[in-house]
């Protein structure tokens, strides 16, 4: 059961994600809609029966967008940070190169080299999402299992990015590991935070910007420290979550 004011929240993020479909609605029928995802998804067919998304089924694909966009950033960033406090060397490499941004400047992003290697390697130690469920189109054999059409397979970055026979030193964190040859070789096969082919997260290039440059600019301004309590437990909800959530000191720079 979800508390009262989470219910209320719910009920209020939905609202407004129906007046904004019911507007674009209009847009796209005046003709005035921006060639964007939202107006591709509710003017795309579907190929077999010629049907549109209806507005209720559209703010359902809205509100997955926005739960998928916001909590699984937020996730990362919160481990990003925590990873940042546990090892103040690479804090400090990050930071003193993060003094390179300018206020509005996206361009320096792809400069943020370091960052971009943080949030990366934060990616394969606490992956957002730790598993997928797919449905496999065809026969197959698993370790001498075979495995039905149709059957259901649960995918887990969680296990795949800690793999003692893909990488080296898997449970290590170390954003280095990106420029070696193991690093790239497991980048290419087995580094899936976004999930991969047909299904690949369509966040995923958006992420690797907004992730590095909110760390970047977080970590210019302030240093995060370790506090006296608990270390963070990571447990598998929907995103990967700290048991009792992650506490940092933080102080000014």
């Amino acid at each position: 059961m979800f508390r009262r004011d989470t219910k209320a929240s719910a009920r209020k993020i939905r609202g407004l994600i129906t007046q904004l479909t019911s507007e674009r609605t209009d847009a796209i029928a005046a003709g005035t809609a921006p060639d964007d995802l939202a107006t591709k998804i509710m003017t795309t067919a579907d190929p077999e029966t010629g049907e549109r998304f209806e507005t209720e089924e559209m703010v359902d694909q809205v509100a997955i967008f926005f739960l998928a966009g916001h909590e699984t950033s937020a996730s990362a960033l919160a481990w990003a940070l925590y990873l940042m406090a546990r090892y103040p060397e690479w804090q400090d490499k990050l930071a003193q190169e993060a003094k390179q941004l300018t206020h509005g400047d996206f361009g320096l992003v792809s400069k943020l080299r370091v960052s971009r290697d943080v949030f990366r390697e934060t990616l394969r130690l606490y992956p957002p999402v730790p598993m997928m469920v797919r449905e496999n189109t065809c026969p197959e054999q698993f370790r001498e299992r075979d495995v039905k059409r149709g059957s259901q397979i649960v995918v887990s970055p969680w296990h795949l990015h800690r793999h003692e026979r893909l990488w080296d030193n898997p449970d290590g964190f170390d954003p280095s590991r990106w420029a070696t040859e193991n690093g790239k070789q497991c980048q290419r096969d087995a580094f899936i935070p976004f999930s991969a082919g047909s299904r690949v997260c369509t966040g995923a290039g958006f992420a690797m910007v907004e992730g590095p440059l909110i760390l970047s600019r977080i970590l210019r301004d302030f240093r995060v420290k370790i506090t006296d309590e608990k270390p963070p437990v990571p447990v598998a909800h929907l995103t990967v979550r700290s048991k009792d959530g992650i506490r940092l000191r933080v102080v000014r720079r």
